[in-house]
């Protein structure tokens, strides 16, 4: 029997415009609070997602598929509507995350209260589109991962690999605890979009894709995203500081 990995989603139309809107309040909340290199990250999330999603998946490979969409949306504008929301949510709350001084008093109290926002929206949205029905056609987003899975695999241990070499290195503020902190929240963000999805009737129940999606996923990009903020960023804002001055 061959192994096969195939992730789908089935939602009313109108959860895409409460997935907006959560969206929407979600950038609000960022940039009234400060969190403004999270915010460009997301932005930055929504490109990436895009590239991936409809530049390789949908386009090159042929692996991701949407049926059902309504006669004024094209494939194309689905997936820049899928980009902005989990872009923008995932990535600026993995940054978001990252850059709360956890040596600080309220630190943990503001960890908690970005855990429950983004896992307590994405529920209550989710459930929205059934308790408001606007537009009950359904669409359904598909992605084979049989061929995928090992190149993600691959890609989280050469990832810690390097986090690890560099904690041993002393560089960038790493450490074992650190890198574990950096894994439980690559963990806790697509963990809260896979049980926010089930629990809201989209996700289709998969025992495998919701433990390998929740332990793999985003930790093929958390690491990254660590050194990006505490490595790049800061080298870029040094040269540009030195740029600036007379």
């Amino acid at each position: 029997m061959q192994f096969e990995s195939v992730v789908i989603r089935i939602f009313d139309v109108d959860f895409m415009l409460f997935d907006l809107l959560f969206t929407a309040i979600w950038i609000i909340v960022l940039y009234k609070k400060g969190y403004i290199k999270p915010l460009i990250f997301g932005f930055f999330g929504i490109m990436i997602n895009m590239l991936i999603d409809y530049g390789i998946w949908y386009g090159v490979q042929g692996i991701r598929t949407v049926e059902g969409l309504p006669l004024w949306m094209s494939p194309f504008a689905f997936f820049v509507y899928f980009s902005i929301t989990y872009g923008m949510i995932e990535y600026s709350y993995v940054q978001a995350m990252f850059s709360i001084d956890i040596q600080k008093e309220n630190a943990m109290q503001e960890m908690l209260r970005w855990s429950l926002f983004l896992f307590g929206g994405w529920l209550l949205f989710g459930l929205l589109s059934f308790a408001i029905p606007i537009s009950d056609a359904e669409v359904t987003v598909q992605r084979v991962m049989t061929g995928q899975r090992i190149y993600q695999v691959y890609g989280i241990i050469a990832e810690y690999a390097l986090l690890a070499i560099l904690a041993y290195m002393g560089k960038f503020g790493l450490s074992w605890k650190k890198i574990l902190y950096i894994f439980s929240v690559g963990f806790f963000v697509h963990f809260s979009m896979e049980t926010t999805l089930l629990l809201s009737g989209i996700r289709v129940l998969d025992f495998f894709n919701l433990i390998f999606n929740s332990v793999i996923e985003f930790n093929t990009g958390a690491p990254i995203l660590y050194l990006l903020l505490f490595a790049v960023v800061p080298f870029l804002e040094e040269k540009m500081g030195r740029g600036n001055s007379p």
